[in-house]
């Protein structure tokens, strides 16, 4: 798929049916490691979570941090991480290191959308992803960005990609100033 028809297809997916191989995994964290990055420091590490144990505890602690906008929207985002394969994208501190990881999630998504697959970013915050992080055995240099949750989305592949609404082309596009059109 041409880097542009996998931008225009990416989407968030939040229902799998199997997780992807792991050549098809390394493939497209390798692709995550070519982005533009603070420094050249490279700062990214990567855990592939495939232990049940591993993934419930994880599933649990989102769904704990959602359940707060009530149950009925937490649940699902709990059941993301089934049929799939989450990976902790993990970065080291330092200046511009955590930009830096959401720059390798994008290339991670959009290359993830190339090979088929559907990606959704989950993100943890306060006590939960201090507990994620400890289950996983980060050094407390070391925090977790995002967990990408990728598989084979269900009903994959579409043939029409939905439509999505968008502002106006360059509206958004300003020169010098805000308000100034380019």
């Amino acid at each position: 798929m041409e880097l542009y028809e996998a931008m225009d297809k990416r989407r968030t997916i939040r229902g799998f049916v199997k997780a992807p191989s792991d050549e098809i995994l390394r493939k497209i964290i390798m692709a995550g490691t070519k982005c533009m990055n603070a420094g050249n420091r490279q700062p990214w590490e990567f855990i592939i979570i495939d232990d049940p144990a591993l993934v419930d505890f994880i599933s649990e602690e989102k769904f704990k941090l959602n359940a707060i906008g009530g149950e009925a929207s937490a649940r699902p985002q709990k059941d993301l991480y089934y049929n799939s394969r989450p990976v902790a994208v993990c970065y080291k501190d330092g200046p511009g290191h955590l930009w830096t990881m959401w720059a390798c999630a994008q290339n991670i998504a959009l290359a993830a959308t190339a090979e088929g697959l559907g990606v959704v970013p989950s993100t943890l915050w306060d006590e939960g992803l201090k507990k994620v992080e400890k289950i996983l055995g980060l050094r407390p240099d070391y925090h977790v960005a995002v967990i990408l949750v990728i598989g084979v989305q269900k009903g994959y592949p579409r043939l029409n990609t939905p439509q999505i609404k968008r502002r106006l082309e360059f509206s958004w596009l300003h020169r010098n100033k805000f308000g100034t059109p380019a």
